[in-house]
């Protein structure tokens, strides 16, 4: 028979899975940012390694190699991870319900998912997927269950606060993956076959560890509750339309690229997000600990919680946009060489919508943490729409510069309009939620001179420096 919970059993079960408070919510965000900035680190020691070995032309492939299982676990994931979360911090719900849920449900819908796709083969390899062969379709769609499954799992750590899970896992992949690309193309001089392998076989190795981690704290083993499929579903289709619009339009302007320009062209501009995703870690650091907070919060606090972390969140964004639009082009050509030099002319319009991004992901966390996710679909599709529109007329005349002069432009487009509706809903000023206070930058500050005592102490010295 379905789980019937009390009002009081309800209550009590929020309350245990509460939300960190604000200096745990601190630790929390630093923590995560410090591993996504040391699992970006590895990740562009790798990117360099295999930008030199395989040239522009295979590196393109294997940015569609590795675009293509994304973009189809986006289409499947149902909006699981979200939900999770909320299930979790508002309904109360047990983890151990909701993530053997949860299992259940990735591995059926993304083996279902990956057999579609391949079942379409003959069309994706004459379009959006040119010169990638039937092999590389093969082992890209072996991931997607996989990276379902690490989805669903994570919404559930994400919820009970086990960052520290989620950012052994992080670094603990990019070192394997990073080793294996040494090995394979510096050592044993491999190409474009054994990057795939590799991609593939350190997705498979890392999620069945993150299975067995997450066993230990939360016993679960896949298999559906009925009573919880409704709820989950409902709620989730509704942050599914939303990850899937913002999926969209984060990665449609990679496949307008190859379908127009090949797979060379297709390296440069991937060269290029991957700089601006660098600084899109920030935002995504900070949404991924903010999201569980926001739904454990009253109204007025979430508002003014989700102030706070634009605030901060776009000081440090801008910084370093306005460092990649700058020195970017510079960077790409001492550490990728000379062939890969046309990545550098797209940065300066990457990075103004890399800077409207970082806002507008803070942002969506407000409305999805009250279940108003509509709010963000509508703008999203919003954007969406002019971003295709604007590369389907740019991109063959400019080029990829072009295409990310479309990304700037959608996606400012996008962060205006939820701003504006933010702003209605929550009573803010422009100026609360986009301009840095003296205690935000007090803030850092403080932050700065915690993290230069925590390398003091790390490098062995036995007292701290003066000043404060």
């Amino acid at each position: 028979m379905p789980a019937v919970h009390t009002t009081a059993e309800t209550e009590n079960r929020t309350r245990r899975n509460q939300a960190p408070a604000p200096r745990r919510l601190l630790q929390d965000i630093v923590s995560v940012l410090s591993t996504r900035a040391a699992w970006t680190v590895m990740g562009m020691i790798t990117g360099v390694i295999l930008a030199r070995k395989l040239g522009p032309h295979d590196r393109g492939i294997l940015a569609l190699v590795l675009l293509l299982p994304s973009t189809v676990t986006t289409l499947a994931k149902l909006g699981m991870s979200q939900s999770n979360v909320y299930f979790i911090n508002r309904r109360g719900e047990p983890p151990e319900r909701v993530a053997s849920n949860t299992a259940a449900i990735a591995l059926s819908v993304g083996g279902l998912a990956a057999a579609i796709v391949w079942s379409l083969q003959g069309v994706l390899l004459k379009s959006v997927l040119r010169e990638v062969e039937p092999w590389a379709l093969a082992l890209a769609l072996v991931r997607v269950p996989l990276l379902l499954l690490d989805n669903h799992l994570y919404g559930v750590l994400q919820a009970t606060g086990r960052f520290n899970l989620y950012n052994l896992r992080l670094v603990l992949s990019e070192t394997l993956r990073m080793l294996l690309v040494i090995a394979a193309l510096l050592v044993l001089k491999l190409g474009l076959f054994a990057a795939v392998i590799i991609e593939t076989g350190v997705t498979a190795i890392n999620v069945c560890w993150l299975v067995l981690a997450t066993q230990r704290h939360i016993p679960f083993r896949p298999r559906f509750h009925r009573d919880l499929l409704a709820p989950q579903f409902a709620f989730g289709l509704k942050s599914y339309v939303q990850t899937l619009t913002a999926h969209l339009l984060l990665r449609i302007d990679v496949y307008m690229v190859s379908y127009f320009l090949g797979a060379s062209e297709t390296a440069f501009y991937s060269l290029a997000l991957r700089f601006t995703e660098m600084v899109l870690e920030i935002p995504q650091a900070v949404g991924l600990v903010l999201y569980p907070r926001l739904a454990a919060l009253p109204r007025e606090e979430i508002y003014n919680l989700t102030a706070q972390a634009c605030r901060r969140t776009l000081l440090l964004s801008a910084l370093g946009a306005l460092g990649i639009g700058i020195l970017g082009p510079y960077v790409i050509v001492l550490w990728y060489g000379r062939p890969y030099a046309p990545a550098g002319a797209p940065l300066p319009w990457a990075a103004v919508g890399v800077m409207a991004m970082s806002a507008y992901v803070i942002l969506t966390r407000a409305f999805t943490s009250q279940n108003r996710q509509q709010v963000n679909i509508a703008t999203g599709l919003l954007a969406l729409a002019s971003n295709i529109a604007l590369n389907l007329f740019l991109i063959p005349r400019l080029g990829i510069v072009g295409a990310a002069m479309a990304t700037a432009i959608s996606y400012s487009l996008a962060t205006a309009v939820l701003m504006g509706v933010y702003l209605a809903a929550s009573g803010s000023s422009l100026g609360e939620v986009l301009i840095a206070t003296r205690e935000d930058i007090q803030f850092f500050a403080g932050a700065a001179w915690r993290v230069l005592l925590l390398g003091w102490r790390l490098v062995g010295l036995s007292s701290a420096p003066a000043g404060r």
